[in-house]
């Protein structure tokens, strides 16, 4: 397992043995490396391609990618996203991109090695925060704080909108 991800746990397991509302940001705001080697921070206008360099930064897998075409659809392009030997093409609804689309395209197609969760505590900013890790590791996490891990990182569901 990369160091990186062991410190990104320890991280998660200080915030989440606190009783403190205020140890989700305590923690990040003293965090002495790069955060965004941990965290996903994405801007509700942020170019929707930047989001997959940004995740493939934190995870740093070296198969993942994304590449915008243009298109004769609603959007008038495409952006595909690939892992390893998976292509998925973002499935836009509405005229242009949407930052919630691409992040469950993203989540969706990483499955089953890595989950990205949203960090609940950025919600009602216009950044929002978003950590992904190996899912076998949201996986120990979720077995041993059963009760506190979904107020904190909150895994995505179909229904799930960020920026709203």
């Amino acid at each position: 397992m990369q160091q990186q991800f062991l410190e990104t746990v320890a991280l998660i397991e200080t915030i989440l043995q606190s009783s403190s509302e205020e140890a989700y940001s305590d923690v990040f705001e003293q965090y002495d490396g790069d955060i965004y080697q941990v965290l996903m921070i994405i801007d509700w206008r942020e170019e929707d391609e930047a989001i997959i360099k940004y995740c493939e930064n934190i995870l740093r897998t070296d198969h993942l990618r994304a590449e915008t075409l243009s298109a004769e659809n609603q959007q008038g392009f495409t952006i595909s996203i690939y892992y390893q030997d998976k292509t998925l093409i973002i499935p836009y609804q509405d005229k242009g991109a949407d930052r919630d689309t691409t992040l469950k395209a993203l989540n969706q197609i990483l499955q089953p090695d890595y989950e990205i969760r949203f960090c609940a505590p950025s919600d009602g900013s216009d950044t929002l925060e978003f950590l992904p890790l190996p899912a076998s590791l949201w996986q120990k996490l979720d077995q041993k704080y059963t009760n506190k891990m979904n107020q904190i990182f909150r895994s995505f569901e179909q229904d799930s909108v960020f920026f709203g």
